[in-house]
């Protein structure tokens, strides 16, 4: 054992007679509340992003669902006549004392909406009670099948006969049943004459 050695640190100098400085351990004050809010920034970040993806994936599966729906439709008027077997062009819209289950034209689908919306064999899917599927048919000119491409303000007349009719589906969403109805998806086709 060497003698006269500290044995503590307190005791340790340098060679100029002063003490020497020694490591510290820990964190100071400054540093601990730097880390803190870096974290905490971070935290509100992912945070953030979280919402955001959650937000993004309840969109995609409303536009998914909307495409089902209005794929539902277009599946229950492809088999149907262009006009009424029977009647002919006499009615535009359903006939008198039709209902969904025996719809037999394409006219008889205009101006309905379906909320619980249908499926492909005309049931109700109660599922999917917050969607709403619109349907609107508009005769439009065989030659100019962009012609009457606005429901709102139709330039043709419904009861007029064109040869073709453009069909239009629009599908809502409602979040909750207070909510006034959303538009997330619209597509439309045209049918002619055969």
């Amino acid at each position: 054992m060497i003698v006269g050695l500290p044995t503590s640190r307190e005791g340790v100098h340098n060679r100029s007679g002063r003490p020497r400085r020694t490591a510290r351990a820990g964190f100071t004050l400054i540093e601990a509340a730097l880390t803190t809010a870096i974290t905490g920034i971070a935290f509100v970040a992912i945070m953030q992003l979280f919402g955001a993806c959650t937000q993004q994936n309840r969109v995609g599966t409303n536009m998914t669902t909307a495409m089902l729906l209005a794929g539902h439709i277009q599946e229950t008027m492809n088999g149907l006549s262009f006009n009424d077997p029977v009647l002919g062009t006499t009615y535009y819209g359903p006939e008198p004392g039709q209902t969904l289950a025996n719809y037999d034209d394409l006219d008889d689908f205009d101006g309905l909406n379906f909320s619980p919306p249908i499926d492909s064999l005309r049931r109700p899917i109660s599922g999917l009670s917050q969607f709403t599927q619109n349907v609107t048919v508009v005769p439009v000119l065989t030659g100019q099948l962009s012609s009457n491409n606005d429901p709102t303000i139709p330039l043709i007349p419904k009861t007029t006969y064109t040869g073709a009719a453009r069909v239009l589906v629009r599908i809502f969403y409602r979040n909750k049943p207070s909510d006034g109805p959303t538009e997330v998806y619209r597509t439309s086709w045209i049918r002619v004459d055969e």
